[in-house]
């Protein structure tokens, strides 16, 4: 029984400590309603008859160029330049652009294409 009467006292101080400022000042978020979301709700997505809207990997870096030309020995920080020099420097179709690329330690590298 007084286990659950502290659980409750600790439930409610924890309650009615989120309304007010932390240690930090800053008021905590106000939440009145939690909705719970299947982790799977993803799988219902399809691309019907063509590739998903990315062309190469998302990857996050911090302090890192994410994108890589290993044949250039460049680097690029957002997917667009990437995507643009492979087009236009290595002629590289759009279609054919994730074939070509492979990710190693969580960046992605252009290694090149049969297609030159």
């Amino acid at each position: 029984m007084r286990l659950v009467v502290v659980l409750a006292l600790l439930l409610g101080a924890i309650a009615a400590r989120g309304d007010g400022p932390d240690q930090s000042g800053r008021r905590q978020p106000d939440v009145d309603v939690v909705v719970p979301v299947d982790p799977h709700e993803h799988e219902r997505l399809h691309w019907f008859g063509r590739r998903g809207h990315h062309l190469v990997p998302g990857t996050v870096t911090i302090d890192k160029e994410p994108y890589r030309c290993d044949v250039d020995k460049l680097r690029f920080r957002k997917e667009d330049e990437f995507i643009a020099h492979l087009r236009t420097a290595h002629r590289v179709p759009e279609d054919a652009i994730p074939e070509t690329l492979v990710v190693r330690d969580g960046l992605v590298h252009f290694v090149g294409s049969a297609a030159r």
